[in-house]
């Protein structure tokens, strides 16, 4: 009997995890509806101050999740690993190193998508060159001002930076650990405790959820793409819950995994590169940017002291 109602509370989390995420995933287009925000120009859009605000809100929001709840975690994982010898011991802090791995990573990344992009783009330049110039030399007097005028706007819009990726970097770094956290509300061994972590988890997905729609939204990213983004986001903790229950019944569910302190090192160097050289980039926008991104800060923090974060001993095992 106790054994069914704890795959019922399972089964129920997966299900309202689900589900709630998506609204709050979807949340910041149906206010757009009604504030107009991605109906001016995408430059006068992330300037707009009430939308600056809000993303800088995230940015701390962000802040807190890498710095205060997933970092730790990482350092944790990894230190259990090199305890367990599934990790050879080293002189230097290892947990730190993959970190700065992700991040190097996701800048050799994002500068390899960024050198292919603008080099397509600059032949395409150089194409309506020779189109603009073919006109003049027909002797179309009156259409090539015109001409030159189209064209030039299109290189505007051809050389800016792709707006796909800003939500890429985010949406990558951020499943990768909510499918563990998901995870270890699979692993759980009591209806009380999977209820427990289901709220601590949902509270902690739903403002990132919230912020992240905003963040693809005012980065202008193509319809089809963002709902793929959210998507991902949505159904990853729900996956991670299935996968932690599949293998709860395992004598080995408390034991470190490798592949999961590898991963989760990775995200987090991968999130801190995308927190500061896409979300809080922006210098001198103001006090009121600051406090908002402050205020982020703070009220994940509190969230985290709220449901008992509080580091203790290691729960890992060594197999």
């Amino acid at each position: 009997m106790a054994v069914s109602q704890l795959i019922v509370a399972k089964i129920v989390a997966i299900v309202v995890l689900l589900v709630v995420t998506l609204l709050f995933c979807f949340l910041p287009y149906l206010l757009d509806r009604f504030y107009k925000w991605t109906k001016r120009a995408q430059g006068n859009a992330r300037e707009f101050m009430v939308v600056l605000c809000l993303l800088n809100f995230g940015g701390g929001v962000l802040i807190a999740t890498t710095f205060i709840h997933m970092l730790p975690e990482v350092v944790e994982l990894v230190n259990a690993l090199q305890t367990c010898r599934m990790l050879v011991p080293t002189p230097f802090g290892l947990p730190e190193v993959m970190l700065c791995t992700g991040f190097y990573l996701m800048y050799f990344i994002e500068e390899t998508m960024h050198f292919f992009v603008r080099r397509r783009q600059l032949k395409k330049r150089e194409v309506s060159k020779v189109i603009v110039v073919e006109v003049v030399e027909k002797g179309e007097q009156q259409q090539p001002h015109t001409e030159l005028a189209v064209v030039q706007e299109q290189q505007q819009e051809e050389l800016k930076e792709p707006n796909w990726l800003r939500g890429l970097g985010i949406i990558v770094a951020l499943s990768l650990h909510e499918l563990f956290g998901g995870m270890a509300i699979g692993l759980e061994m009591s209806v009380d405790t999977v209820w427990f972590m289901c709220g601590a988890i949902a509270v902690h997905k739903l403002v990132l959820a919230f912020c992240i729609g905003m963040e693809i939204m005012m980065a202008h990213t193509r319809w089809l793409v963002a709902v793929i983004y959210l998507l991902v986001f949505s159904i990853v903790t729900p996956i991670g819950l299935g996968i932690g229950i599949a293998v709860s019944e395992t004598a080995s569910a408390s034991a470190p995994s490798t592949a999961s302190g590898i991963l989760q090192s990775l995200a987090c160097g991968t999130l801190i590169y995308v927190i500061f050289f896409e979300i809080v980039a922006k210098k001198n926008a103001g006090w009121r940017v600051y406090i908002s991104s402050l205020v982020g800060f703070i009220l994940m923090f509190g969230l985290q002291i709220a449901i008992g974060e509080a580091k203790g001993a290691s729960h890992y095992v060594c197999p």
